[in-house]
């Protein structure tokens, strides 16, 4: 798992880039997402919104509805910040257990946990993870990120908890770069295909469902949507940005589903 976990998403290349997410696409139809060659990773669900970047307290609750057989997947949220950023997110798997991380991208962070090491997909920042978390088709889980300041600077602690168990854990700390100034007012929800991809085709259906996001306790707004498959392909990290249709829904403050089919257009 750790050699394959998903690379940070650069989905706007600089720190003044617009809230709103445009993505690189080709100018050709292909006859089909079986034709498009693919490398990895594969974000093939992308969406941006807003969040107050000078949170204390970031947290959402997770439930992933795509069958177990489906592997490789990671559902995740990440903040921008100059230079970078952090995510996290969960990726089940068909045995039982599903992977977890929580990242910082950019120069000059530092780990803080045993969970975590210096790098961040081949990159600069910290890695932190854990592969063991039992996991089963639609239970719940909450991550959150917490920051903590001290002397030593401004860190941030990301845990999970299982909503069925009871039981919390840590996936790492990391302290941010002297001079950080906070994180940016907006962030991506991405769902990424990680391994084992040769062509777009091999992207899954699937079906993921967050409640209770907030910052600092206040639920953050997001927009229904409905994305109807071109087969065009996109450059490079979102070259199989169009072979799925899918829909996003909003059935209160906080909360979104996204369920999606692969097109046949």
């Amino acid at each position: 798992m750790k050699n394959s976990s998903p690379r940070y998403a650069r989905l706007a290349a600089t720190a003044g880039a617009a809230a709103v997410l445009v993505l690189a696409q080709g100018t050709a139809h292909a006859d089909g997402a079986g034709s498009i060659s693919a490398g990895n990773p594969q974000h093939f669900i992308n969406f941006t919104y807003d969040i107050p970047g000078k949170f204390s307290e970031y947290a959402y609750t997770v439930q992933v509805g795509t069958p177990l057989a489906t592997n490789s997947v990671y559902y995740a949220h990440f903040v921008y910040a100059k230079g970078g950023g952090f995510y996290s997110g969960i990726q089940p798997h068909p045995n039982g257990r599903a992977g977890v991380r929580f990242s910082f991208f950019g120069a000059g962070a530092t780990p803080l946990h045993s969970n975590c090491h210096g790098g961040a997909d081949a990159g600069q920042g910290v890695t932190c993870s854990i592969d063991d978390l039992e996991y089963a088709v639609g239970r719940k889980y909450t991550i959150s990120a917490k920051k903590t300041s001290d002397d030593a600077g401004v860190s941030y602690t990301g845990t999970i908890k299982d909503l069925t168990t009871g039981k919390e854990r840590t996936i790492g700390a990391w302290r941010v770069p002297q001079g950080f100034t906070g994180f940016y007012n907006y962030a991506d929800a991405f769902i990424e295909k990680f391994a084992g991809i040769r062509t777009c085709a091999d992207i899954p259906a699937v079906t993921v469902s967050y409640t209770d996001v907030k910052a600092d306790g206040k639920p953050l707004a997001f927009k229904a949507s409905t994305h109807k498959a071109t087969n065009v392909p996109g450059k490079g990290i979102y070259t199989c940005s169009n072979v799925s249709d899918y829909t996003v829904t909003t059935p209160a403050p906080g909360s979104y589903t996204v369920e999606s089919s692969v097109g046949s257009s």
